[in-house]
């Protein structure tokens, strides 16, 4: 069969169709999964955004809380001794030595420990459960066990809390004076502001001379005012109503929290 020139025109124009169309889906392929792909990576990022946008949101009430936290953590630590001072033998003997005044008492020997950290004891009530086998006995429906864990829940929670560990030092004093002045200056350290403990105290002669007086046979007055009386006891000898009193005394202190950089 003879091809025409016509028919050979048109077989060349759709055979050029043919690698055209060839050519287009071998490209638009490709391009359609670059373009899904892309798609995919713009949600991802999109979802990103969203997240940071609202993190940032929230970093005004994060700043806000964390400013909050760091003034009522200092407020709250006003009441340990500062650390700077606590450290210094100096200041601890001035506002000691200025309890003793205000009570008349005279401080005879002073002595000052090394800081050190030491973990801090919780006060709690023991539990302890001496029925405990009569009431399990007894305990069908589980309330009284129940009864038992609620009435002693905050003494079983502290028992098995971590002890926290607070810089701590201890304070010795001696000091000289009658019954009043040295349980006013008991009184006196007592409602100190800052975080203390008397661990222990010590009175020599807790008759404050009555006891000596009685076996030298003399009279000691009382003093109304708690004032230093002294009686003539023989031989060149006094008796006063004084008495000498050993205290130790734990003084607390913590470091304070440093402003945090929120900006």
């Amino acid at each position: 069969m003879k091809i025409t020139y016509r028919d050979k025109i048109i077989a060349g124009v759709l055979l050029a169709i043919t690698i055209l169309l060839i050519g287009g889906f071998a490209l638009c392929k490709p391009t359609y999964q670059k373009i899904k792909t892309n798609k995919e990576s713009l949600e991802k990022v999109e979802q990103q955004k969203k997240e940071i946008e609202g993190k940032i949101a929230a970093i005004p009430g994060i700043q806000k809380d964390i400013k909050e936290t760091y003034t009522n953590t200092n407020e709250e630590a006003k009441v340990f001794v500062p650390l700077d001072r606590l450290m210094s033998p100096t200041y601890v003997d001035e506002y000691m030595q200025g309890f003793a005044d205000e009570a008349k008492v005279k401080v005879t020997n002073v002595t000052l420990e090394e800081t050190s950290l030491a973990p801090l004891d919780y006060y709690y009530d023991e539990v302890k459960d001496p029925l405990g086998d009569l009431r399990r006995s007894a305990d069908v429906n589980g309330s009284l066990q129940k009864a038992f864990d609620s009435v002693n829940a905050e003494g079983a929670s502290l028992s098995q809390r971590a002890k926290e560990s607070i810089v701590q030092t201890k304070y010795g004093v001696e000091v000289t004076g009658t019954r009043k002045h040295i349980f006013d200056y008991l009184q006196k350290i007592k409602e100190f502001e800052k975080a203390e403990n008397i661990v222990s105290v010590d009175i020599a002669d807790y008759s404050f001379g009555k006891d000596a007086a009685d076996q030298a046979k003399v009279s000691l007055p009382d003093s109304p005012d708690g004032e230093e009386v002294k009686v003539a006891a023989g031989e060149g000898t006094e008796i006063s109503n004084t008495s000498k009193a050993t205290l130790v005394i734990t003084l607390y202190s913590v470091y304070n929290m440093e402003e945090p950089n929120v900006d």
